[in-house]
């Protein structure tokens, strides 16, 4: 299988990573970060593609830049719905194909994580609690925690 690497996520570079459990689409997360704590999330132009032993996953990233600070924030769901990559025929009556999406998981050891996001800073002195403490007071946002990347068993 061939190696995908995330968008902009470059494995000598600094980040912080945050859980976030939302009920809302990716979209409508981005909307509210714009609108309670004042940030700029716009959709990137090409989403991230994950090839999937059972299917190929397009996760849509939502990109902030603080260019006073220099830091980036990075939004994807955790979690997609995905076409299966063969789909053989039912064997009905008419040989119609059955197409059923499989919901598959970004970062397996975070399975339950609606959300993650990925702020790329040098600062050392970036204060993640005072940050998702914030997050939590967005009305849909149910928790907001900061995760340990070294977790992450997957390399790609």
């Amino acid at each position: 299988m061939p190696a995908h690497k995330y968008i902009d996520w470059g494995e000598d570079e600094d980040y912080i990573l945050v859980a976030l459990h939302a009920t809302t689409e990716s979209y409508r997360l981005a909307y509210l970060l714009n609108k309670y704590l004042k940030m700029q999330f716009y959709r990137t132009t090409y989403d991230q593609d994950v090839t999937m032993p059972e299917c190929i996953a397009h996760y849509p990233v939502y990109k902030h830049e603080d260019l006073i600070y220099n830091i980036d924030y990075y939004l994807v769901p955790n979690k997609h719905y995905g076409m299966p990559v063969n789909t053989l025929s039912s064997g009905g009556l008419f040989n119609e194909i059955e197409v059923q999406e499989i919901k598959v998981t970004l970062i397996k050891e975070y399975k339950e994580v609606d959300y993650l996001l990925k702020i790329s800073t040098d600062d050392t002195s970036y204060d993640v609690k005072a940050f998702t403490t914030a997050l939590t007071k967005i009305p849909q946002v149910i928790s907001a925690y900061q995760v340990n990347p070294q977790v992450i068993k997957q390399q790609d």
